[in-house]
C-alpha cells in the first residue's frame, strides 16, 4: 500500500532478558537476567538475516503497579498480549502497545503500553531486553481505557453520539515526530493521538462506512465486523500522511459465512497528517492471499511503498503463513467512490496495490517454524541502523496473556539493497 508522499497504517518483564539463536529457540528463557549468542550466517539470503530472538515468560509482571485481579481471577499487570510496538528514535527505547487484554475482552482491562530498551549488540550478538516504564491510556477527560466488551458495547449502542467512549482494541503504534503516539484500534475503530503519558487529546475522523455497526435482525450490513477493525497504521517518513489498514475487508466487501467475515479485498486509508486533521485523501485495495488470512500490521519503506505483514491463524505446525510483503502504492486506484466490492474478484477497473513477498517468517533458514512458529506474529517497526550500515526490522508476537505461552520479539538486520527498488 503505497502513496504518492506518505502514509500512516493503523497500529517487560523487569529485569529479564533472553537472546536466542533460531536453534535455540526451543529452550526456557532464564528467569533471571541472561544474554545468550546468537550466530551471523556470512551470507544472509535475500539480504535479511535473523541476529536474535527475545523471549519473555508469560507469568512476567508489568510497570503499572496494579494490584486488584480482574473478573476472571487473572492479574491486572501481566504482561503481554504485543499487538504492536515503534521506535522512539530515542536510544534503544521502543513502545510495545497491548491489546484489550486477558480473555478477549471478557474482563475490565486498563489498556496500556510499554517502553522497554532493546538492544542489539552486533559484535557479541546479543539482545538486551529491559522494561522500563508502562503507560495507561486515559479518555480525553482522563477516564481509563479499557478493553472490556460491556463497555465497547455501551459505546456501540448509545444514541446521538453523546457517549464519550471508554473502550478500545488497541492494534496499531507509531511515535511521531514531535513525541506525541499514534494508535489504531479495533472497536470504533478509532484512530487517536495521544500524548506521552498515555491520555488521548485528539481523534482522526474515518469514514462512516468504517464504522462498527449494530446488526439488524441479527445481520451486519456495512462497517467492519466485529473484532476485524483497524489493525495496523503507518506513518510516512515525510510524516505528512497517515495509513491505516484494517484486518479483513469491510461486510460491504465480503461474505458472512459460519459466523466469519471472508474476503480478498482489505481496504486501507490514506490521511492527511499535517496538522493532524485526518482528511481522508483515498483508499486502497490490499488483496489478501487468501481468505483465511487477515493483515497484522503495516509500515512505510518510503513515501510509496509500505511492509505489509499478513498471516494465518494457526499456530505451530499448522501455520502456513506468516508473511511480509512489500507493497507499493504508487499506480494503485482509488476505491474511496466504490461503496461494495466483490468478496473474492477484483472490482472492474480498479488496479489493487502490488505487492511481493518479501520476508517469510517461516522461511526454515530462521527457524522460526515448525511447532516454534508463533501464531500471532502482529507488529513491526524499522530500529535503529546496525554500525555495519543495515538496518534493524523487529517483529513482535502477541501471547494472548496466555501464561504458559512466550512473548517473542524478533530482529532481523536488513540489507539497504532488499528494500531498494
Amino acid at each position: 500500500m503505497k502513496f504518492k508522499q506518505s502514509l500512516v497504517l493503523l497500529f517487560v518483564v523487569p529485569g529479564i532478558v533472553a537472546a536466542l539463536t533460531p536453534a535455540d529457540l526451543g529452550a526456557e528463557a532464564p528467569a533471571a537476567s541472561h544474554v545468550a549468542t546468537t550466530r551471523r550466517s556470512s551470507h544472509p539470503k535475500g539480504g535479511i538475516e535473523l541476529i536474535g530472538v527475545v523471549r519473555l515468560d508469560g507469568t512476567m509482571h508489568d510497570k503499572s503497579g496494579l494490584t486488584q485481579t480482574l473478573e476472571d481471577g487473572s492479574e491486572s499487570d501481566r504482561f503481554g498480549g504485543l499487538s504492536a510496538m515503534d521506535y522512539t528514535g530515542v536510544g534503544d527505547r521502543f513502545l510495545l502497545l497491548a491489546d484489550r487484554g486477558v480473555g478477549d475482552g471478557e474482563v475490565t482491562y486498563p489498556c496500556r503500553f510499554h517502553e522497554a530498551d532493546l538492544v542489539v549488540d552486533p559484535a557479541s550478538k546479543t539482545i538486551h531486553f529491559q522494561l522500563i516504564a508502562t503507560r495507561m491510556l486515559s479518555t480525553f477527560s482522563g477516564a481509563p481505557v479499557v478493553g472490556s466488551l460491556i463497555a465497547h458495547d455501551a459505546d456501540l449502542h448509545t444514541a446521538n453520539g453523546t457517549h464519550i467512549w471508554t473502550a478500545m482494541d488497541p492494534e496499531g503504534v507509531r511515535r511521531l515526530s514531535d513525541g506525541s503516539i499514534l494508535i489504531c484500534d479495533e472497536y470504533g475503530p478509532h484512530l487517536v493521538i495521544a500524548d506521552v503519558a498515555g491520555q488521548i487529546k485528539s481523534e482522526l475522523e474515518i469514514p462512516e462506512r468504517f464504522r462498527l455497526k449494530s446488526p439488524i435482525g441479527g445481520i451486519y450490513q456495512t462497517g467492519v465486523y466485529p473484532n476485524r477493525g483497524l489493525e495496523g497504521v503507518a506513518v510516512s517518513p515525510s510524516q505528512k500522511r497517515f495509513m491505516a489498514i484494517l484486518q479483513s475487508p469491510l461486510v460491504q466487501d465480503a461474505m458472512i459465512r459460519d459466523g466469519k467475515c471472508l474476503g480478498l479485498n482489505c481496504r486501507c486509508i490514506v490521511l492527511d497528517a499535517v496538522g493532524k486533521s485526518g482528511f481522508v485523501e483515498r483508499e486502497y485495495d490490499y488483496r489478501l492471499d487468501d481468505l483465511a488470512n487477515c493483515v497484522s500490521e503495516v509500515l512505510a519503506i518510503d513515501e510509496d511503498r509500505y511492509l505489509v505483514l499478513e498471516r494465518d491463524g494457526r499456530s505451530g505446525s499448522e501455520a502456513k503463513s506468516k508473511r511480509i510483503y512489500l507493497v507499493d502504492t504508487a499506480l494503485a486506484t482509488d476505491v474511496a467512490g466504490i461503496e461494495s466490492m466483490p468478496s473474492e474478484a477484483v472490482p472492474e477497473r480498479v488496479l489493487p496495490v502490488s505487492k511481493r513477498l518479501w520476508l517469510d517468517l517461516l522461511d526454515p533458514q530462521f527457524g522460526l517454524g515448525g511447532d516454534l512458529a508463533a501464531e500471532k506474529p502482529e507488529g513491526i517497526c524499522w530500529g535503529k541502523t546496525l554500525p555495519d550500515g543495515r538496518r534493524t526490522l523487529w517483529v513482535c508476537c502477541d501471547n494472548d496473556f496466555e501464561p504458559a505461552h512466550k512473548s517473542e520479539i524478533y530482529c532481523f538486520a536488513i540489507d539497504t539493497e532488499a528494500i531498494r527498488h
